[in-house]
């Protein structure tokens, strides 16, 4: 399972973190239903920009199981 949350600023992140966060399986099938659902907005509450949800797909971690790595975390 992946964590996804939004940061300051309205960019999506991986990992831990404060604020509303939305579980998906490591599976990028169960990231691209979720995208064609819109259940990004709805998990978190909040208006996400569609050019964030492609950054954080094309972020995705390569193999089930992975560590996006802390750039994928990071605040910035």
């Amino acid at each position: 399972m992946l964590r996804v949350r939004m940061a300051a600023g309205g960019a999506l992140r991986f990992g831990p973190g404060p604020g509303r966060g939305a579980w998906l399986c490591a599976d990028i099938a169960c990231f691209d239903v979720a995208r064609r659902r819109r259940a990004f907005g709805r998990a978190l509450r909040a208006d996400v920009r569609p050019g964030e949800i492609g950054r954080l797909r094309g972020a995705w971690p390569s193999r089930s199981g992975d560590d996006p790595g802390p750039a994928d975390r990071a605040e910035s």
